[in-house]
């Protein structure tokens, strides 16, 4: 703006000029009009060289602060998948990111109502604040620190099913907890990290590009992770290794040890422990990782704590194993499907299996690029044990459809729809037959 104003200036200097000293000059020299003609064109030449410095010193702008964040993205292992996309990073490697979670959701057929007040048609709320705190330390190392505050559980309270409905409750009663906090450390130019903390194991172990995330994807728990894990009982004090060699750029590993049960006492007592193996075909065979990235994963887990035998309540025993494999595909940069099935063992665990799969499309064929149209379908299996026992022994049935609607950079709102066939095996836990359960909801999602 500056830059025009002087422009301005000179243009009309010279035109006070031109209209004293003009006449003295011989029958050569241009005409008045001619001049003024020249004159305009000069200006609108300067103009537009002063349009063109300023667009070339917003787009330098906007490369320094996208090399900023994609040097501190460097220096975070690509294993790490969170909840918001930290802000841009400011001097020193420190980054601040906060996000906003509301979720409404109603059923016409609780069929757990009876615990509360009776009424079968439902419709509650529940909220969570997240507030994500990272600062990197060159390229060698990063501290990290989540602190999550929420209240509510919409209808959870109100179904009685294997796999609940809102995988983004987390009732604190508005208390803010310190969900994550660690320190990672990089060797071996980053084809390394070790990180020593409290840790988050769903960030670890089960991951998917398209059903990890509750904030932004499914809300189903079943399609979050997979059903059939035996979960630490909190996030708690551990440790984790990531290995992704530079040789074999297609494979990375991961490794987690943890305190089962969260409590920060006998810190090796009772651990769970896991290990990840994730094949990248698109790295292997060079194709385009823009069209065709895919994760193929498969895991291990072991939980220490004594467990029920399902068949003897009286009976405790040491240990609960399973395995489980976790795939996603692109097919094209507009499509994307999903695969998970998980085992568990079921001695000691109500549910012996569980699968899932779906897939998403982006709105780019309705020009909404950064909208996404999802869906997913999945059942929960019990074991034979469990069948033996129980009366209501039939595979709960998941299906769940969303369209995640990009309102502008800060706010999302996602309608969504999920049903429950056979809930709980075909029945409740009072023994009473369950009708389909069918939900309704929306999610806003304010990042920022």
């Amino acid at each position: 703006m500056r830059l025009k104003k002087v422009i301005g200036g000179i243009t009309f200097g010279a035109f006070v000029c031109f209209c004293f000293v003009g006449p003295a000059f011989g029958a050569d020299v241009p005409s008045n009009e001619e001049l003024l003609n020249e004159l305009k064109q000069m200006k609108r030449l300067i103009e537009m060289q002063g349009d063109r410095i300023e667009e070339l010193e917003k787009n330098m702008k906007e490369q320094n602060e996208g090399r900023i964040n994609e040097l501190a993205a460097e220096a975070v292992s690509t294993h790490m998948k969170r909840k918001i996309s930290l802000l841009e990073g400011i001097p020193g490697g420190l980054e601040i990111g906060a996000g906003i979670t509301m979720v409404g959701q109603g059923t016409p057929n609780a069929n757990n109502a009876s615990a509360t007040d009776g009424e079968d048609s439902r419709f509650d709320g529940s909220y969570s604040i997240d507030l994500e705190v990272a600062k990197t330390f060159d390229d060698y190392s990063m501290a990290f620190i989540h602190m999550e505050a929420g209240q509510g559980d919409t209808v959870e309270s109100e179904l009685s099913v294997f796999s609940n409905v809102n995988r983004d409750a987390g009732e604190s009663n508005a208390h803010v907890d310190i969900t994550e906090a660690w320190y990672e450390h990089y060797l071996f130019d980053n084809q390394v990290a070790i990180t020593v903390g409290k840790i988050d194991a769903t960030c670890y172990i089960d991951t998917n590009e398209y059903v990890n995330d509750e904030c932004s994807q499914f809300l189903g728990h079943i399609f979050r992770n997979s059903a059939v894990i035996d979960w630490p009982d909190d996030n708690a004090f551990g440790g984790c290794i990531y290995i992704a060699p530079e040789e074999v750029n297609c494979i990375e590993i991961e490794a987690v040890y943890m305190d089962e049960k969260g409590d920060w006492e006998n810190l090796f007592d009772n651990p769970f422990i896991a290990a990840q193996l994730n094949f990248m075909p698109a790295k292997a065979f060079n194709y385009d990782e823009e069209m065709w990235k895919g994760n193929y994963r498969m895991y291990f887990w072991y939980n220490g704590a004594s467990h029920a035998k399902v068949k003897d309540a009286d009976d405790f025993e040491r240990g609960n194993i399973g395995w489980g494999l976790s795939c996603d595909q692109m097919i094209t940069d507009v499509y994307g499907i999903f695969g998970r099935f998980g085992w568990a063992d079921s001695t000691k665990s109500d549910l012996g299996y569980d699968w899932s799969f779906g897939g998403q499309i982006t709105g780019r064929y309705w020009n909404r690029e950064e909208d996404v149209v999802a869906v997913a379908v999945g059942q929960a299996i019990p074991g034979e044990e469990y069948k033996d026992v129980n009366e209501f022994d039939e595979a709960e049935t998941h299906l769940e459809a969303y369209y995640s609607f990009k309102v502008n950079e800060h706010l999302t709102l996602t309608p969504d729809m999920q049903v429950i066939w056979e809930p709980l095996g075909g029945g409740t836990a009072s023994g009473k037959d369950s009708d389909t359960i069918f939900v309704y909801g929306v999610r806003g999602q304010v990042d920022f």
